[in-house]
């Protein structure tokens, strides 16, 4: 019935009604007065129009020049490179490299064309770029796009970044299965060369103060002659406006790119766990679509089996359509019956346009929401400056170095296909292609055995990688030492004869200022500690060598290296840790089956723990072991009546290792800003939603749910005697935040405005 349902609803599907023969002469004769029908952008170049909109306007309004659309028309070669001139001025400090101005000079010109529907004078752009190479780069400094280099991944580099992640990495998560989702990801960038945009979330927000609809509401440029008529331009203006139908699913990778399969080997007859994943979202897709399929094998080292990764998560996401594929068991030990050659395991249809790598807020893992690329981009760019790497990563390594492994192994074809590249351009030499020529020349000229080893080691990263180092690593006695920054000490001064000796200051005549100040002054204090923090490093490893070779000269012994031990509070993660670092070599199939058994259900069992800042005041040192089949705490294990220091979520969340549900604040007003940032807020959103409130104590779980927050809080105080705050004093609280929140901005854009 399903499938006959299925082929009714395709028959029956909306369909443009065809024009009369007078539409078409109404729509030709409207037509006759469009000059030009605006192209059609992809969302992010929309985006970088209304960027450079925005730029232009604050200039015409600060030169006064009118109009901004009105000057746009109008606008001469003296005006771009006056209007040039003052972006560089205003970005004094910001622009590091002239690739960035030369990207603005291309978006004005898209947003001229855009807007006046005509090209810009070849003449005048040859000379606004011939201003831009002469005058404003010598006078700005702007280096050179990529003079830094391009950094390319290897193996060994995955493997480091992979051990770090799952063994020795002390950043907090909302959850751990932001873990497995980092090696997912990491895998499938290295694997595929793909861009980030083509996995998770990477599509910015829309500027919010309508520039993109002032620019783009209207499809077409008519003629400066036309005069619009009441219902003259309705049959036109319909088709300009019409939307193209949405995707109905995030632009990330979803469960429906992604088959999973079990394949009869054709060598050993053994079954199989394989996938295939499509990269649909490309740049350039909306355009020219060109979905690329990669297939996975199981890898023989478990640390970089991406297959495993996505297993655990579809596991835990309780995503596959057959009841009993519920544990890595049911998958691993599967079999192709019959004269088929492999056997796909399909997906819920719920499940299909579910992003793989998804968003976590405040603990809880979001349905539809995929991972921003900012948070892929920060968290590896941290971990790698943790795992001891010079620089910080970013996913384009991870393309370069596989685009790079591609180059020789596999035709050029069929490398510019896996990259998504056109091979009419040769993108790959100009803009991917190791700087680090990876062949010994010398001893190929020489005619003697060539390096090719050395050679492997001298094209990647790792060459200059130190595992004692990490992302903050300024001794106490240089920060001790740090001489006082001159303009943070002037605007405590302003700041202190504001306040008059004064300690609080709400109500005070001089409240705005003073809060605008210490936004100021703490703004200026974190980017102060970054330039400390990024310098240190930098100085480390520029002389790290020489003292190196000093303490040979004095003859002073090595200084030896030990792996620093896997202390870890979450039992399964120690466990896994152990067997994805530690995997033996030489290993039978039976014993390899079990140990990838064991992996997969530890990655779903660590995607349903986390941790909190709180772990930092726990492990005050080394903690011992605790195995893996210790049974969960009981319920009378924790008490009725809690200490009024003590959050009455946490104690019932079974995510939390013992140590964090039992632990204490200094002091209930602490405890009580803990449950109202991270608890109050999920709570007010069941209430609106109509859903009931339930109390997590373990005692507790056959208890009535309760409809309104104040009869939780009056069991939360009657029942584990503990006070939370009324609705009133929250509200009053956020209130205070806000205003205070407003004072900075409204000040900060005052003194923006001034100068």
């Amino acid at each position: 019935m399903r499938f006959t349902d299925q082929g009714a609803q395709r028959r029956i599907a909306n369909q443009p009604k065809p024009f009369s023969a007078e539409e078409h002469a109404d729509l030709r004769k409207q037509l006759r007065n469009v000059n030009f029908i605006k192209p059609r952008f992809a969302d992010e170049t929309e985006i970088n129009i209304a960027v450079v909109c925005r730029k232009w306007k604050r200039y015409c309004k600060e030169q006064n020049l009118g109009e901004w659309q009105t000057a746009l028309e109008n606008v001469t070669r003296e005006t771009m490179m006056s209007f040039f001139l003052r972006v560089s001025e205003w970005s004094k400090g910001k622009i590091k490299s002239w690739g960035t101005t030369q990207v603005y000079i291309r978006q004005f010109q898209q947003l001229y064309n855009t807007v006046t529907g005509r090209s810009m004078d070849r003449n005048d752009a040859k000379e606004l770029y011939k201003f831009h190479h002469t005058i404003l780069i010598p006078r700005f400094g702007y280096r050179a796009p990529n003079i830094n280099g391009k950094p390319v991944l290897g193996a060994d580099n995955l493997q480091a970044i992979l051990t770090f992640n799952i063994a020795y990495d002390t950043g907090i998560f909302p959850s751990e299965r932001q873990r497995p989702q980092l090696a997912g990801c990491y895998q499938l960038l290295y694997y595929t060369g793909a861009r980030p945009a083509e996995i998770v979330h990477a599509e910015r927000k829309t500027p919010k103060d309508g520039c993109t609809d002032e620019i783009f509401k209207l499809k077409g440029v008519k003629s400066i002659n036309h005069e619009c008529g009441k219902d003259n331009d309705s049959l036109l203006d319909r088709l300009l406006l019409q939307e193209t139908a949405g995707r109905g699913r995030p632009k990330a990778l979803c469960y429906e790119d992604i088959l999973m399969m079990i394949v009869r080997h054709p060598v050993t007859g053994r079954a199989v766990p394989a996938m295939a994943v499509k990269f649909i979202h490309h740049k350039g897709a909306d355009n020219k679509p060109r979905p690329t399929v990669f297939f996975f094998t199981p890898a023989r080292k478990l640390i970089f089996c991406a297959v495993s990764t996505i297993i655990a998560l579809a596991l835990h996401d309780q995503a596959f359509d057959a009841a009993s594929l519920t544990d890595a068991t049911q998958i691993l030990r599967a079999e192709v019956r019959g004269p088929v050659q492999s056997t796909a395991l399909r997906w819920k249809q719920s499940m299909l346009k579910v992003p793989i790598f998804r968003k976590l807020s405040g603990g809880a893992l979001a349905v539809g929401e995929a991972m921003s690329y900012s948070k892929l981009r920060d968290d590896m760019g941290r971990q790698s400056l943790d795992a001891g790497f010079e620089k910080a990563w970013t996913p384009r390594f991870a393309r370069r170095g596989a685009a790079n492994a591609a180059n020789g192994n596999a035709s050029d074809a069929v490398r510019d296909q896996m990259i998504r590249h056109d091979p009419k351009f040769a993108r790959f030499q100009g803009a991917y292609l190791n700087e680090n020529v990876e062949f010994d020349l010398q001893n190929t000229f020489l005619e003697e055995e060539t390096e090719e080893q050395m050679y492997k080691v001298f094209a990647h990263v790792s060459l200059t990688r130190d595992p004692r180092a990490t992302r903050d690593m300024v001794p106490k006695e240089v920060w001790e030492n740090l001489s006082p920054d001159p303009e943070i000490l002037e605007l405590e001064q302003r700041r202190q004869n504001l306040k008059g000796g004064q300690y609080r200051v709400q109500g005070d005549e001089n409240e705005a200022e003073i809060r605008r100040l210490t936004e100021e002054i703490r703004s200026k204090r974190d980017q102060r500690d970054k330039n400390v923090v990024k310098e240190y490093r930098e100085y480390y490893f520029y002389n790290r060598p020489t003292w190196d070779i000093e303490r040979q000269e004095n003859g002073e012994e090595e200084e030896e290296y030990a792996e620093p031990e896997t202390n870890l509070q979450i039992p399964e993660r120690t466990r896994l840790a152990h067997i994805l670092c530690h995997q033996p070599v030489d290993c039978s199939h039976d014993k390899l089956m079990e140990l990838w058994i064991e992996a997969i259900d530890l990655m779903v069992t660590l995607c349903n723990k986390r941790e909190t800042v709180r772990r930092d005041r726990i492990r005050t040192h080394p903690q011992p072991k605790q195995p893996i089949e210790e049974e969960s705490p009981q319920a009378k294990s924790f008490p009725l009546l809690l200490d009024p220091n003590q959050c009455p979520v946490c104690v019932g969340d079974e995510r939390l290792p013992l140590e964090e549900r039992t632990f204490k604040y200094c002091r209930p007003a602490v405890r009580n800003d803990h449950f109202d940032n991270q608890h109050l807020v999920e709570r007010e959103r069941a209430i609106q939603r109509g859903d009931l409130i339930r109390c997590n104590h373990p005692q507790c779980q056959h208890d009535p749910n309760f409809p309104t927050l104040d009869a939780f809080r009056r069991h939360v105080h009657d029942s584990h005697g503990v006070s939370l705050r009324t609705s009133d004093q929250v509200m009053q609280r956020r209130s205070k935040k806000f205003k205070r929140r407003l004072m900075a901005k409204g000040m900060e854009a005052q003194a923006e405005g001034q100068s």
